[in-house]
């Protein structure tokens, strides 16, 4: 059921439009009525009444969908014009509407409600600003259920998700430390083997220095599945591994952990990626961001593995947080 309110001078006049919209009493309920004064300071009647969705449907017709169609792709543009100011191609236009028409009270309470909820998960403001304003002076912003189906929409369609992470045949994993980089390489050589990737097919090479338990760690994953594994300790063996890796279909490469002001172990795995693009070829490179990070922590982190060409983020431990809007926002934005 539907409950739809009639505001008019006198209760006699709210009931005839409502009988005017739905033909005869028969087609709705009167569920509430009441009178008060406006922001005009008049006396006017306010009936509530409720409405089967069939009923309800039909009262709006073709031209009222249409409209909010239409409505919809204007949105739709306005979206894609922030998400290009957002990346820096262009100078954002937020709420050019908002210079027509006033918001309702009802759209101001829904939108500041909605801003509310995602401030909470982490998304950044100026983002959230960006996404919402340009709704409040539109019936959209009226109905939340709706809004949040939107944006939810909207951020679904921003985020580029690779469904097939062995269309590449070189792998290369840079991060923090202990971002889960190495289990990750684990779960994608099982995702690989699962898919129908032969384990003699797979190579992993370790290139992680400075910390012995990541070399007894993934020597242990790729012995349990089967997978050939070789231990790089300078540029010069990397060579003579990659050497033998000419018939392998997938390679995954793991490198040390490092903190953004680390610069010893940068440049281990800048020399590292550099070789490794002269020798094997094309390498894709994955940066591995934990889920719960901090947006500035997260910007830092890009900014310097961004020398080696950074292809796409692989989030992890998503499961110990339930705020994921800065590592959202971070992928939105990067």
């Amino acid at each position: 059921m539907v409950k739809e309110s009639f505001i008019a001078p006198t209760p006699i006049e709210a009931y005839k439009l409502a009988v005017q919209k739905y033909k005869s009493i028969d087609n709705f309920k009167i569920i509430n009525a009441s009178q008060y004064k406006n922001a005009q300071n008049e006396l006017v009647a306010k009936i509530e009444i409720e409405v089967d969705e069939e009923s309800f449907n039909a009262s709006i017709g073709v031209s009222e969908e249409e409209l909010l169609i239409e409505e919809l792709n204007s949105l739709k543009s306005k979206m894609n014009r922030m998400k290009s100011a957002l990346a820096g191609n262009e100078e954002p236009e937020p709420a050019a509407a908002a210079q027509e028409l006033k918001p309702t009270a009802k759209s101001k309470d829904v939108i500041e409600h909605i801003k509310e909820l995602l401030t909470q998960k982490g998304l950044d403001k100026k983002w959230i600003d960006y996404m919402l304003d340009p709704f409040a002076t539109t019936q959209i912003a009226e109905d939340e259920t709706l809004l949040v189906s939107f944006i939810l929409e909207e951020l679904e369609e921003a985020l580029t998700i690779e469904r097939n992470p062995l269309k590449n045949r070189v792998h290369l994993f840079v991060g923090a430390t202990g971002v889960g980089k190495t289990t990750t390489i684990a779960k994608i050589i099982a995702y690989s083997i699962h898919k129908g990737v032969s384990p003699k097919e797979i190579a992993v090479i370790n290139l992680d220095n400075f910390r012995a338990a990541a070399n007894e760690q993934l020597s242990y994953y790729t012995n349990k599945m089967g997978v050939d594994y070789y231990y790089a300790k300078s540029v010069e063996s990397l060579r003579e591994v990659f050497a033998r890796l000419r018939e392998k279909t997938l390679i995954y490469i793991d490198s040390a952990g490092s903190a953004p002001f680390d610069l010893e172990k940068l440049l281990s795995t800048a020399h590292f990626y550099q070789d490794s693009q002269s020798n094997i070829g094309s390498t894709q490179t994955n940066l591995v961001v934990s889920a719960g990070t901090k947006y500035s922590d997260l910007k830092k982190i890009y900014e310097h593995f961004s020398f080696l060409n950074v292809d796409c983020a692989i989030v992890t431990k998503l499961d110990e947080t339930e705020d994921i809007g800065n590592v959202v926002a971070f992928l939105l934005e990067t």
